[in-house]
């Protein structure tokens, strides 16, 4: 790469999460789709789902649909959405990447060609597996439109290594395409924007680096001492320093605030149109502090300074409804309008989880938000943490969100997140390895009796996600043929069933032992070839593509062994 502090971020990028050896252009496109996405959605997600790079992907190297807060891989996922939430709120990314120093006309011409056939009913041209999986969720999507509140946004983005200086001839083709795309009347709203080498560069900074912000915060007040809090303030804030506060490098809004709140932005419901009311009107913007409930951080560090106050390393934990309907009307807001808010600082784990269920409360919150704050999960994190002292390249159970960030010692790609523990449990224990493609709050619902029980061995829970972590660290080192990618959960299925039948036949075989030979790679493709052996086999013995296989309950009884 010319830019060598670029290369420098993608080298970061790739030891980050385990990518070895391969090429630096596929490199090149996880870490687009990583800063990319990560600005628009600020929680976990697998880089493979967003992956659609190869032949025939119509132009996409990446793509994401995130519906109500969520980002899903399945058509089945909407399903469960709708009728959780009664409503559907969608924005779709789609990513174009070139390792390359030059933006070109024809290549941005092939991506809106294929984003034009995307959005046909039927393609124009051939379409790869993943991006017939993405027709699918669009599809099923569109087939629910009487439950959108608005229609979907769709986010364009086009990077290069190289220098943006918006061309005219580019920039001219792409309004004049885009208003092609904008006539057929399925969006709400359409963005078309350029990454270069600078705009990549401050977004894996921004992704990287502790958020410190000054405010000034004149008008508080030192809460009393309290256990577990080193200080704590109450009082009013001017609206717009507050969105100062909660903007990005580029003005945008920084999403990743607000990962430790409990609820994703709801959009226009009842409540945050009444708060949008507020502010447009004349007479009730200025009581905004006394009719709203206000906004809650919990920080690391803070340091009042004067008449500002620094924040390090915080969380906006209850106001991300209030937080986005004041971002949205940012333009209109009167010098002398204020919200109310509460800023803690604290180290405090267990006080910081107490703080966010108490400030949640007043409004309804899906089962998964609290899950991982419950003491089972507690427990599991230091048994991860004990197993990581003689465990080699040991793997960490994330119990609070982003907790490892900035670890010099845990990478990435070590990290199991509360999704990655139900989906491998589910497959492992459960006997359910066709049903991980649903929603990780779904699987969480229907198998609560089973899951996460105060007493349950430890070890298998530990196993499970060590032995999905080695299967996933084996694709990115080519160890496994990408062929069974989507048989990641039987593979995992498969394995633990041919340790459990050693441990059946050698007492002396515990869970221990297993973990140990796991941990080892050249040990552990041994056993995911032999899964894929049974997989082939089965696969012999059905009518089912491999697609609808690795979703069958028949195929999963035709691999139990």
């Amino acid at each position: 790469m010319k830019d060598q502090i670029l290369h420098g971020f993608v080298e970061d990028f790739r030891q980050e999460n385990n990518f070895g050896d391969e090429k630096e252009d596929v490199v090149f496109e996880h870490f687009v789709n990583h800063c990319l996405v990560s600005k628009q959605y600020p929680r976990d997600f697998d880089l493979g789902d967003l992956s659609t790079g190869g032949g025939n992907d119509i132009g996409f190297d990446g793509a994401a649909f995130i519906v109500n807060g969520n980002i899903i891989a399945n058509e089945e996922e909407v399903d469960f959405l709708v009728e959780k939430n009664g409503s559907l709120d969608v924005s779709i990314i789609l990513i174009q990447t070139k390792n390359s120093v030059k933006f070109k006309g024809d290549q941005v011409g092939t991506l809106i060609f294929g984003i034009k056939s995307f959005f046909n009913k039927k393609p124009a041209i051939p379409e790869n597996d993943q991006i017939s999986n993405l027709r699918k969720i669009k599809d099923k999507i569109y087939s629910k439109s009487i439950y959108f509140d608005s229609p979907p946004v769709l986010k364009i983005f086009f990077a290069t290594r190289g220098e943006w200086k918006e061309p005219e001839p580019i920039q001219g083709r792409v309004d004049f395409e885009i208003n092609e795309i904008r006539a057929k009347n399925i969006f709400s709203s359409i963005l078309f924007d350029f990454y270069d080498a600078e705009k990549l560069k401050n977004i894996y900074r921004e992704l990287k680096r502790k958020t410190i912000k000054e405010v000034h915060f004149s008008k508080h007040v030192a809460l009393p001492e309290i256990a577990g809090v080193r200080q704590s303030f109450v009082g009013s804030i001017s609206a717009k320093e507050y969105i100062n506060l909660i903007s990005d490098n580029e003005g945008g809004l920084q999403k990743s605030l607000f990962y430790d709140n409990v609820r994703d932005y709801q959009g226009s419901n009842p409540v945050n149109t009444e708060i949008e009311n507020t502010i447009k009107s004349a007479s009730k913007q200025a009581a905004l502090c006394i009719l709203n409930n206000g906004i809650t951080i919990i920080a690391k560090k803070v340091e009042p300074v004067g008449e500002k106050m620094k924040l390090t390393d915080f969380q906006i934990v209850n106001g991300c409804q209030s937080s986005h309907v004041i971002f949205d009307n940012r333009a209109i807001f009167n010098d002398g309008t204020n919200i109310v808010i509460k800023v803690i600082e604290t180290t405090d784990q267990d006080l910081a989880n107490s703080v966010i269920k108490a400030t949640n409360r007043q409004t309804e919150v899906k089962l998964e938000a609290f899950e991982s704050l419950a003491p089972f999960h507690k427990d599991l994190e230091e048994f991860y943490r004990a197993k990581s002292k003689i465990i080699s390249n040991p793997i960490h159970y994330e119990r609070r969100s982003k907790q490892y960030e900035g670890s010099a010692s845990i990478k990435k790609w070590q990290i199991v997140t509360l999704a990655g523990q139900i989906r491998a449990y589910t497959a492992s224990q459960l006997a359910q390895p066709q049903s991980t493609h649903r929603y990780f709050g779904e699987l969480l619902e229907s198998n609560r009796s089973r899951m996460f029980v105060q007493g349950q061995n430890l070890e298998v829970y530990y196993l499970s996600s060590l032995l999905l972590n080695r299967i996933e660290h084996a694709f990115k080192r080519q160890k496994i043929r990408g062929f069974y990618k989507k048989f990641k959960y039987q593979i995992l299925y498969i394995a633990f069933q041919i340790l459990e039948k050693r441990r059946s036949n050698d007492k002396g075989y515990a869970y221990a032992v297993m973990a140990e030979e796991v941990a080892d790679l050249k040990k552990a493709i041994q056993l995911f070839t032999d899964a894929c052996g049974v997989i082939d086999s089965a696969l012999r013995n059905t009518t089912l593509k491999p697609y609808d296989a690795a979703r069958s309950k028949a195929f999963t009884e035709e691999i139990t062994l």
